[in-house]
């Protein structure tokens, strides 16, 4: 076996969340910080007044300040820094993943996951019409994802994924996270940042490690190399070129290619497109065939629309870091 690390660099807020949301009830805004509390300390600073307080529409914000409550920072948790982000008092925060210590990480799986569909849009391209033209041939929703993975890589028991191994990254700080608005932005500019959902993410400029391990695998031939680093990185370089051809270039802000070709999206909030692999597989057929899903799945958005504006999804997944509106999950990626 082969072991490499894997170190991400945070380009634009990366979200993993761990399916809990903070509420109103859980943090005070103060200055450019939101302080999350422990429920359970928090029961034991206010006593029975705790009981009361849930049961009221205040937040802990207005709470807190009504009241004066000169302990409470014992029942303090971490605090997040979420300056320009716009979060009101009122919203909920979705939180990002923690281990059994309280230190956010990246699951392997995460990052496994987003290198894989890298991968799978890169064999359909090179493969389009020998393999996987059969699956193109029916709707989005109609694909049979399991069976064009075993295609690409065999059973599950056998598949080729099983020889590459990802583990958890190594473990951050509260410090190291932000909060962050989710906020669309459309092709003539305009943006809608009244959404109330706002996530816990990681800042740019964080620095992650994961460790790889390749396998060697023997056969009848000899040893055969079903992945190396150079491997991995293409798929990763061809799936953002198509992206920022197919997608990006249609809203002109985002069309720079200013982080370079070693980017991957990761984690929530990244949008529809850098999680499938629908434009390899459909080509010139993409538009069409995206609209008319996204259409049938959310059908008061009234998606059949993107056909003559030439893009679907039509508004770009975004947040706002220091004034500026960007996209969310963009981590640049090296293997060493």
């Amino acid at each position: 076996m082969t072991n490499y690390s894997i170190i991400l660099e945070v380009i634009t807020p990366v979200h993993i969340g761990n399916g809990n949301k903070i509420t109103k009830k859980d943090y005070v805004l103060e200055g450019n910080y939101a302080n999350i509390y422990d429920p359970i300390k928090l029961h034991s600073v206010l006593g029975e007044k705790y009981e009361e307080f849930l049961m009221s529409t205040n937040s802990l914000t207005d709470y807190i300040q009504y009241n004066r409550i000169a302990n409470i920072k014992d029942a303090l948790e971490y605090s997040v820094f979420c300056g320009t982000t716009g979060i009101r008092k009122s919203d909920g925060i979705v939180e990002f993943i923690k281990d059994s210590y309280g230190c956010p990480y990246i699951p392997g799986s995460s990052l496994k996951g987003a290198i894989r569909t890298t991968v799978l849009s890169s064999i359909i391209k090179e493969n389009e019409f020998k393999k996987f033209s059969r699956f193109a041939t029916t709707p989005i929703e109609d694909n049979r994802t399991r069976e064009i993975e075993k295609e690409a890589f065999g059973e599950i028991k056998d598949s080729v994924f099983k020889h590459m191994r990802i583990s958890d990254s190594e473990p951050l700080s509260t410090r190291d996270l932000i909060l962050c608005k989710k906020i669309d932005v459309f092709q003539d500019g305009n943006s809608n940042n009244k959404l109330n959902l706002c996530r816990e993410s990681l800042k740019p400029g964080t620095k992650i490690k994961f460790s790889l391990t390749i396998d060697e695998v023997f056969n009848n031939q000899g040893k055969q190399e079903i992945w190396n680093k150079d491997k991995i990185m293409n798929a990763i370089k061809t799936f953002v070129k198509q992206y920022r051809e197919v997608y990006l270039r249609k809203f002109q802000s985002f069309a720079s290619e200013k982080y370079g070709d070693n980017i991957i999206y990761l984690g929530a909030g990244t949008g529809f497109l850098t999680k499938t692999i629908n434009y390899s597989l459909y080509d010139s057929r993409s538009l069409g065939e995206i609209a008319y899903y996204l259409d049938r799945k959310f059908k008061r958005h009234n998606h059949k629309k993107d056909i003559k504006l030439g893009v679907s999804p039509r508004a770009m997944k975004c947040t706002k870091v220091k004034d500026n509106i960007v996209e969310m999950g963009i981590c640049r990626i090296r293997i060493d």
